[in-house]
């Protein structure tokens, strides 16, 4: 399907972006974004709400697509507010999207909220400019953006 991203480590290639953040989590252990499996449960439900009603509600919106209410019950994400606003209260009331722990999950729920705020997918509440603010100010992410800002430089 020309996938981007994808990537290869080794003789595998993962697809989906919330597929290749818990691939790599599981792979690289010692980076410890992933919690233990006692702890899983909110880990996996916002990877799997950001890649299925987050990104669903979000795109239908942008391209002028608004779900009637009464097809709201039927759809996987019931209306953008819907999502919105549960998005916002999870991230207001949390550290982070899994517990107060950083993990893979919120590499792929950061980087959708990042996205959303710079290009106005998402409305700018005080809750996700905050959350991403706890994301982005990361000594990590911060060294990873440098990184590929370098390798952009070069390739111009």
């Amino acid at each position: 399907m020309g996938k981007v991203p994808s990537i290869r480590h080794n003789d595998t290639v993962v697809t989906e972006c919330a597929a290749i953040c818990v691939y790599l989590a599981d792979v690289f252990p010692d980076a410890k974004l992933t919690p233990p499996p006692a702890d899983r449960g909110d880990y996996y439900r916002w990877l799997f709400f950001a890649a299925g009603p987050l990104e669903a509600a979000v795109t239908n919106r942008s391209m002028g697509f608004e779900l009637p209410p009464e097809g709201q019950k039927s759809a996987g994400y019931g209306s953008y507010d819907d999502v919105i606003d549960t998005l916002e209260a999870t991230v207001a009331n949390k550290s982070y999207i899994a517990r107060d722990r950083f993990s893979a999950a919120d590499v792929y729920v950061g980087s959708q909220i990042g996205w959303g705020l710079q290009f106005g997918t998402l409305d700018k509440r005080a809750a996700f400019e905050d959350y991403w603010a706890r994301v982005h100010d990361r000594e990590v992410y911060v060294r990873a953006s440098n990184i590929d800002d370098a390798a952009l430089a070069d390739s111009a």
